[in-house]
């Protein structure tokens, strides 16, 4: 008889339930009379998509589950999530030309999406994308006598809400340029208000803009990163300090040790050599590399951890190995437990610090998480 053998993972991605209800209900706490809706795109910033959507579904029931994509949302129903999805990016309009009624709630940010819409999806709840000064995807200010016109024509539309995105929300030195966009908002919800059209949902926050906007006019929150425990804010800033405080980082990335060596003082390490031993060192292997998620920028300059060990990154992250010094490390040995990206906040290799040594943003580290990588929630 075979015995059933529980298969090992290289590498293990751990996202923990209570650190994600502990940070829904701190921004609820925040702002008690808006509804706050956890983004999930781009696999749930990296946490896995239908791990994540499952879980709120499930335990946290928000009212809605925003994504980015048609193809998001199709994933989210496969995976047999009941809770409403709102998409809030692009999608091609003939993807939405089908007789099959999609149980989505969609953006519309030009005209031809709408009249598409209303003829193929006339049951859809629709949500307006306002560009208010971002200049990215959206309705512009002067779009708007044109497109109340056209609204005119389709009494039957779902019209349920409408929204913006708060491009330099992250920045206090930029607060100008915020109370900028907040301006061009209103004054565009007033241009539909006096057309006679209102909304069920107006919404502007994502996680940066709920330490900006606090007025009953806006009643739901687009959170993300913040959901996931980290904060979109400059290191060490006044209002990173204060989300530290509250937030705790969902997720953890670990490897483990698969092979030690002993290298002289000289030798160089990995491609180009662009290491070179300065003394007599143990390394170890990782299998893990920049396919993985291990940033490339780590290198020569990163760090992991074993136990309470720091374990600099040698040479070049490559594609899926990694050499680390482990030095410092009583007694490693095989199969030893590696911390990729911690979930402390103070850790040298915690997502933010990692992202800051890369010279890039967590939300890059996060989103270049391999999708083949395990995911477990705990």
């Amino acid at each position: 008889m075979l015995l059933k053998r529980k298969y090992q993972n290289l590498n293990l991605l751990t996202v923990s339930s209570s650190a994600l209800k502990n940070n829904y209900s701190y921004f609820q706490s925040l702002h008690p009379n808006q509804k706050i809706c956890p983004v999930l795109k781009s696999n749930a910033y990296g946490h896995g998509l239908k791990l994540v959507g499952k879980f709120l579904d499930k335990k946290i029931k928000p009212p809605f589950i925003c994504v980015d994509s048609l193809y998001e949302a199709y994933e989210l129903q496969k995976a047999k999530v009941k809770t409403p999805i709102l998409i809030i990016g692009y999608t091609f309009p003939k993807n939405l030309k089908t007789r099959k009624k999609l149980p989505f709630s969609f953006p519309v940010y030009d005209e031809e999406t709408l009249s598409i819409l209303v003829k193929y999806q006339p049951h859809a709840p629709l949500h307006l994308k306002i560009d208010s000064g971002m200049n990215r995807l959206g309705l512009q200010e002067k779009d708007i006598p044109s497109f109340i016109k056209t609204l005119k024509k389709y009494p039957q539309a779902n019209i349920q809400g409408i929204y913006t995105h708060l491009s330099q929300s992250d920045d206090p030195s930029k607060a100008s340029f915020t109370k900028k966009q907040l301006k061009t908002f209103k004054s565009i919800l007033n241009q539909f208000k006096s057309a006679g059209f209102g909304f069920l949902y107006k919404h502007i926050s994502a996680t940066a803009g709920t330490f900006i906007v606090d007025e009953p006019e806006f009643n739901l929150i687009r959170l993300g990163l913040g959901f996931y425990g980290i904060s979109p804010f400059a290191p060490n800033s006044a209002p990173d300090l204060k989300l530290k405080k509250h937030l705790a980082p969902a997720l953890e990335f670990t490897s483990h040790l698969i092979q030690i060596k002993d290298i002289k003082k000289g030798q160089e390490i990995s491609y180009s050599g662009t290491y070179k031993a300065k003394k007599d060192l143990k390394i170890a292997i990782l299998p893990v590399g920049y396919n993985d998620g291990l940033d490339r920028r780590l290198s020569n300059r990163g760090v992991v951890t074993i136990n309470n060990s720091s374990c600099p990154i040698l040479g070049r992250v490559c594609m899926n190995l990694t050499i680390i010094d482990v030095s410092s490390v009583k007694k490693p040995h095989l199969g030893q437990k590696v911390t990729i990206y911690s979930k402390n906040h103070d850790h040298k290799n915690s997502l933010k610090n990692s992202a800051h040594t890369a010279n890039t943003i967590p939300y890059v580290l996060l989103t270049s998480l391999h999708a083949s990588t395990k995911r477990i929630l705990v």
